[in-house]
């Protein structure tokens, strides 16, 4: 249930970021940036906030799925789970801190002098402190799902013990684990996007994490999970 709300929080986050929210609040012109968000800021607010929800329950997801793969990917479904629980953490304060901080540096950007003014401008250009250029909420959450997704490709999710609730075998997992490899490529190069200031890029890549990659694996996870393992012989 939590791999499908990470879906779904992950399709409201797209519609907050990219269909909600003014064009100029994904630019680099941070005057127009705050004239915007003073008069709309809606869409980023449900943008923070949805970062903020899903790392919170993105752990429980993770750790599941290293319990149904630690038979068969060892140390590296452990690593991918304590990865994804601290990333998912990080993203939580990632969130928090966008959706708090943007709301006080723009009340200052409106009624600061000159000298606030040139402030608010630096802070809002600086890396974030929390989550520098999305480090966490990019960049490892994606090394995260890469070595999730590798190992469910190369040994496919154990067959289920009740045929009610499907098989679940080799090939349908095999083409989730398909998916993770390349959802955490994408969000690695969302991250080098979002270093460099590669605005279409992190559009792009960040689009497609967020509105077809994303959604589609985190479903498949939680239809994944939802299936019993089959009794160890």
């Amino acid at each position: 249930m939590c791999a499908v709300a990470v879906a779904g929080l992950s399709l409201l986050y797209a519609v907050g970021y990219l269909l909600i929210a003014p064009a100029a609040q994904r630019k680099s012109d941070v005057d127009a940036f705050y004239r915007s968000y003073l008069a709309s800021p809606g869409g980023m607010r449900i943008a923070s906030t949805c970062l903020l929800l899903s790392g919170l329950v993105i752990g429980l997801p993770a750790v599941a799925l290293k319990r149904r793969l630690s038979a068969v990917a060892g140390n590296a479904s452990s690593w991918a789970a304590i990865t994804g629980v601290a990333a998912g953490f990080a993203t939580t304060a990632h969130g928090l801190s966008a959706l708090v901080g943007t709301d006080r540096l723009a009340g200052r950007f409106a009624s600061g002098d000159p000298a606030t003014h040139a402030a608010v401008v630096l802070a809002h250009l600086a890396p974030s402190p929390v989550d520098p250029a999305g480090l966490a909420t990019f960049c490892v959450a994606g090394l995260s799902v890469l070595v999730f997704g590798d190992a469910l490709r190369r040994t496919g999710p154990v067959r289920s013990a009740d045929p009610g609730r499907g098989a679940g075998g080799p090939r349908w997992g095999r083409g989730l684990g398909t998916l993770g490899v390349v959802l955490g490529l994408d969000m690695v190069a969302l991250f080098v996007a979002n270093s460099i200031g590669a605005q279409p890029l992190v559009l792009v890549t960040g689009g497609l994490a967020s509105v077809i990659l994303g959604p589609i694996w985190w479903v498949g996870v939680g239809g994944l999970l939802w299936r019993e393992p089959a009794p160890a012989s």
